[in-house]
């Protein structure tokens, strides 16, 4: 990640961008690949051309012709988009130019929103004013199409993040009776297990991005400066286009709507490409540009994290499975199969918050059994602890819950003594004593919780 920003630092010290122009998509379908280009225009004339590709397993000719061009189209486009952004945030620039179809003014907005708010926590780190920065172009005279009707079977299209979250949502399909399946963005072993354990047939795709674009070349998985859930939103359009399905279904939670700072006057959240307001955009843009008859939801929004730990721990057959430490999906193929099951870093924000839950919820021999060692005995990851009990600093940037989570999580582990005297305890109890008003965070926190 440091190596990241740091390359982006180098590259605004080169040459200017005079523009970037987001330029044409095409089809193989005999190979089942798409190929998305960009361009990128330097002020002492050189050019700079990059190419993106997905990976589709399993399509035919057939099944790209059953999707009318009224839809298909407005889907490819939307994804040259969205897989643009890799590409731009190595060389932003507000000369944004688009190839071969135009915008509207809203759906122009749309764009300016989510390229903002999805890469807020980038601009923060890397210092750059962002204001008036993001300016897609747009016909002021283009009108809106009626997106044509293409109804599909009824059936879910789950993505598989290899976590408790979504093993938690497949259970709660599998209870409803809802027919589904998994779709894996770039699958690794640790989803392939989830799936196998589910029991769900998933749908695969793989993404190559271009690799002379050196940043984007540092970027494996997940980060910051990258929308993740954005991007897999509008990649599972196209698949329930291909495959037939007519909902699209995430694990997102309500504490994703919680975020960690402001910068420049802009809210900056590390996850709102999980927050309901970027699920309703997204949302409401498909409805409106591409197909009325698919839609997309989180299974779990009205839960927070420590809410769905205390739903998830009802199923022991994952607790030696699960991957939530994002850390995983930063490792080589070589290192992931490697890696211990199930694989927790231990160090990052994100293991010690779920293993402040698991720990409110499970006894310490099966807790420090999953994670490999006892995180609260770790004197080093003190500061950390009280950062993400917001005692100080602002909430860590990653997938962590709200404060009151935390102290609650860290409350209920007390209860039971088996981690007394150990450094996280004690810091913990220093800033809240038992006459602290747990009573008034519990009622808060587990509300949903039944």
């Amino acid at each position: 990640m440091i190596l990241y920003y740091s390359a982006c630092v180098i590259l605004q010290k080169m040459t200017p961008v005079s523009s970037f122009t987001f330029g044409s998509y095409r089809v193989d379908t005999p190979r089942s690949v798409i190929t998305f280009t960009y361009r990128v225009a330097f002020e002492n004339g050189k050019i700079k051309s990059f190419t993106d590709t997905l990976q589709l397993p399993h399509t035919t000719a057939e099944m790209w012709g059953n999707i009318p061009k009224s839809v298909l189209e407005p889907t490819l486009q939307a994804l040259l988009l969205v897989l643009g952004i890799n590409y731009w945030v190595i060389f932003p620039t507000k000369h944004i130019r688009i190839e071969g179809f135009t915008l509207t003014k809203e759906q122009a907005q749309f764009w300016e929103a989510l390229y903002l708010n999805g890469l807020g926590e980038f601009f923060y780190l890397m210092k750059m004013d962002f204001r008036d920065l993001i300016v897609f172009p747009y016909d002021a005279s283009k009108e809106v199409v009626a997106p044509a009707s293409f109804a599909r079977p009824a059936r879910t299209l789950l993505l598989n993040g290899a976590g408790k979250d979504s093993i938690l949502s497949a259970e709660l399909l599998k209870a409803s009776s809802t027919p589904f399946d998994f779709f894996a963005f770039a699958p690794t072993r640790a989803h392939e297990r989830v799936a196998k354990l589910v029991g769900a047939k998933t749908v695969r795709v793989t993404r190559r991005r271009d690799p002379r674009a050196s940043l984007a070349a540092l970027i494996r998985g997940t980060s910051s400066a990258y929308p993740s859930v954005s991007t897999f939103t509008f990649v599972a359009t196209l698949l329930a286009e291909l495959f037939g399905y007519d909902s699209i279904a995430f694990s997102n939670e309500r504490s994703a709507d919680f975020g960690n700072l402001t910068y420049l006057g802009l809210p900056i959240n590390h996850q709102w490409c999980k927050s309901s307001e970027a699920e309703r955009l997204i949302n409401d843009y498909i409805h409106r540009y591409l197909t009325s008859d698919i839609k997309t939801h989180s299974l779990l929004r009205e839960y927070n994290e420590l809410e769905i730990v205390q739903r998830f721990v009802r199923y022991p057959q994952y607790l030696q499975d699960v991957t939530s430490c994002n850390t995983y999906f930063w490792l080589s193929p070589f290192e992931q199969f490697f890696a211990r099951r199930p694989y927790w870093c231990g160090e990052c924000p994100k293991c010690v918050f779920l293993f402040a839950c698991f720990a409110a919820f499970l006894p310490k021999k099966e807790v420090v059994r999953m994670f490999g060692k006892n995180l609260y005995a770790k004197k080093h990851l003190v500061p950390l602890i009280r950062q993400i009990l917001g005692v100080e600093g602002h909430k860590p940037l990653d997938c962590v819950g709200e404060p009151e989570e935390m102290i609650l999580a860290m409350q209920y582990a007390t209860r039971t003594n088996e981690y007394a005297n150990t450094p996280a305890i004690l810091a913990f109890e220093a800033s809240f004593p038992p006459t602290y008003d747990f009573k008034s965070i519990e009622k808060r926190i587990l509300s949903a919780t039944k």
